[in-house]
């Protein structure tokens, strides 16, 4: 495979992956108003795909027995693509949540086979492809929170929260001329795993750091119209929040590719990430500094998260699955987040609360990612 045509094929999966739940933030106030519902109800709509997303990825070694990598992720991708377009066709609060679970669903397999291919295809360069394909899914966040108040004003809800699954099908035409057929025999067993210890510390520690992502792409944009603002700067502040994560996540990924000890970058992160937090409670006059501060830092933790574990073991079937099973149990701990902030801001009547138990929450994380110590990976692989 070419180089180029393959980066384009991650950054256009990657693009894919978060408009189904980036869309529904600086639209928030709209679907308030439309269904006369609770902050709660409209968490499950990031909350539940985060959720899937867990469910979906645990459930990957198991389809990989059964199924070729290349059409599992094509299927993967109708999945989005379809649930995502339902929405041009029905916006009501039953259609809505259950298209965000099928849409779950997708990006939870797209998220789990797709580490393999790129452990499999380039394992010097995995690190590097790892982090312009995750800095591409907080690219996807950031122009659909942008446009989706624009496409709202000048079109209606439907295009504004269903159009995003056009993309699916050039992203699809480009996976099935790139990727080869993978036999599905050679794709479902890890040759060696990590011992119980290791794996429930990176699933932590995904999860944990992934929280405030999850937390921050739901609930940014309606703490910014409590500050306030109209919608369209809260999908601003939202849109600025995943630029700062495109632009930290390439820069300290490609900086922790030149080192095998990721520590000193992850620590880096943390302490970005605590400090956004603490500045989004400190009010309006240091909000933006907060979204800056907190991009910064969760950009960077969400790839380097993936990067840490995907070290931990050579052979690219045992990293990729052993990231699927860490992702799955990651994203159930880090979808009851936005679901438990709706329910905090329905009964605090704001989010401060929010942000300061996420600063938490980074602390605990920054103890979890100190232990990844490169040297003594081996001592954590069980044969």
């Amino acid at each position: 495979m070419h180089k180029l045509p393959v980066i384009l094929l991650l950054v256009l999966l990657g693009l894919n992956l978060r408009p189904v739940m980036a869309s529904i933030g600086p639209l928030t106030e709209y679907l308030l108003q439309s269904w006369h519902l609770s902050y709660s109800w409209i968490s499950l709509l990031n909350g539940l795909p985060i959720v899937m997303m867990g469910l979906g990825a645990l459930s990957s070694q198991w389809l990989l027995s059964r199924a070729d990598l290349r059409r599992l992720l094509a299927l993967a991708l109708i999945i989005l693509g379809i649930s995502t377009l339902s929405r041009l066709f029905n916006q009501n609060p039953a259609s809505m949540i259950l298209s965000s679970i099928i849409a779950g669903l997708g990006i939870a397999l797209v998220q789990a086979f797709l580490p393999i291919v790129i452990k499999r295809q380039w394992p010097a360069q995995t690190a590097s492809l790892m982090g312009m394909y995750v800095s591409a899914i907080m690219a996807g966040a950031a122009i659909s929170a942008a446009l989706a108040p624009q496409i709202l004003h000048v079109s209606n809800i439907a295009w504004a929260l269903g159009g995003w699954g056009l993309l699916a099908l050039p992203t699809l035409l480009l996976l099935l001329w790139l990727v080869p057929a993978m036999p599905h025999t050679a794709a479902a067993n890890a040759k060696v795993t990590l011992k119980p210890g290791r794996f429930w510390r990176l699933a932590g520690f995904f999860g944990l750091g992934t929280s405030g992502f999850t937390c921050m792409l739901a609930w940014l944009p309606p703490h910014f119209i409590d500050l306030g603002y109209d919608a369209t700067t809260a999908g601003l502040a939202l849109s600025l929040l995943s630029a700062t994560e495109v632009i930290s996540g390439l820069l300290l990924s490609q900086l922790a590719a030149k080192s095998p000890d990721r520590r000193p970058w992850i620590i880096l992160a943390l302490l970005l990430a605590i400090a956004g937090m603490l500045c989004l409670n400190a009010g309006a006059q240091m909000a933006w500094a907060g979204v800056i501060l907190a991009g910064c830092g969760v950009g960077a933790l969400f790839p380097l998260s993936l990067i840490a574990c995907m070290d931990h073991l050579e052979d690219a079937q045992s990293a990729g699955i052993l990231t699927a099973n860490v992702q799955g149990v990651g994203y159930l701990i880090a979808g009851a987040s936005p679901i438990l902030a709706g329910m905090l801001r329905d009964a605090l009547h704001d989010f401060s609360m929010v942000w300061l138990g996420l600063a938490l929450i980074f602390v605990i994380t920054m103890g979890l990612g100190c232990g990844f110590d490169p040297k003594r990976y081996a001592l954590h692989i069980r044969h």
